[in-house]
């Protein structure tokens, strides 16, 4: 997510745990560093801050496509044209409508500034500085067809690969494939494992509940659907958390620098639903 908001510091110089309400993130900062009264008077007047910010959405817009594919709107609000171009703004609103990230595939992504201030200082292009804290909501969907797509990308399968190689030094199954079901708006995990003195692969599915568990999604409740399977139900719950590629999908809109918190999932119309903050912290 950093990535998006240099990008957008970079672009405006030249014209990127549960919490009860968005406010328990972070508080917001009165507005300072703005241009005269008169000046953002006449900014509007004139129709400069329109203009700027048309531009400023324009090359945004190009730049994000770059590095993510699909329908992507960007909606910039400002003070100023002369405060845009330091890096002062109103706020940012991001939609993406079956887009791919990285090999993470979104039905649909919504990220969006939550101050009415937001500052980041633009003296060195290359290098933008966060002067305060940026909180961010995010509202994301996913499908059943995007989880599984998201699942054979190399990122995915490296995580699959780990807990194999644990899985070999312990001598239990070796994990061979995972998949998504949702069906009836309930949420399905299929694994093909190869279990050890076992010739064929077997299939453990499992139907789970999605809650939220100090800001992240976990299983629960995972129960087998394939009763002839005899397996504990507490170290399958461990794994397909391990596995969860709910928590993978998100995880690409947070970095070292940027902490992601979900506050709410929910399964309607078979798809995914969830929705939380995102807070990258001033410099």
């Amino acid at each position: 997510m950093k990535k998006l908001l240099l990008v957008l510091g970079i672009i405006l110089l030249s014209c990127n745990i549960g919490f009860a309400s968005d406010c328990a993130f972070t508080n917001c900062v009165e507005p300072y560093d703005l241009s005269s009264g008169m000046s953002r008077f006449m900014s509007n007047v004139t129709g400069s801050n329109f203009l700027g910010v048309q531009v400023a959405q324009m090359i945004l817009k190009k730049e994000i496509n770059k590095t993510v594919d699909g329908k992507i709107s960007v909606n910039i609000d400002s003070y100023s044209v002369k405060d845009l171009k330091k890096g002062i703004f109103k706020s940012i609103d991001i939609k993406g409508q079956d887009i791919t990230i990285e090999d993470v595939y979104f039905s649909y992504l919504n990220i969006k500034t939550l101050c009415d201030f937001n500052y980041i200082s633009l003296k060195d292009a290359k290098n933008p500085v966060f002067k305060e804290d940026l909180p961010l909501s995010f509202a994301a969907e996913f499908s059943e067809d995007d989880l599984n797509k998201t699942m054979l990308g190399t990122g995915y399968k490296k995580i699959i690969d780990n807990l194999n190689l644990l899985g070999s030094s312990l001598g239990v199954f070796n994990v061979d494939s995972s998949r998504i079901r949702i069906k009836d708006n309930k949420f399905y995990y299929v694994l093909k494992v190869t279990i050890p003195f076992i010739k064929n692969p077997q299939d453990i599915v499992l139907m789970s509940d999605l809650k939220v568990s100090r800001g992240q999604i976990d299983f629960t409740n995972s129960k087998l659907v394939n009763k002839n399977f005899l397996i504990d139900l507490k170290q399958i719950d461990r794994i397909i958390n391990y596995l969860n590629p709910l928590d993978f999908s998100l995880n690409i809109l947070e970095n070292k620098h940027a902490d992601l918190a979900v506050k709410t999932i929910k399964i309607q119309d078979n798809k995914v639903y969830t929705n939380g903050i995102i807070l990258i912290p001033k410099d």
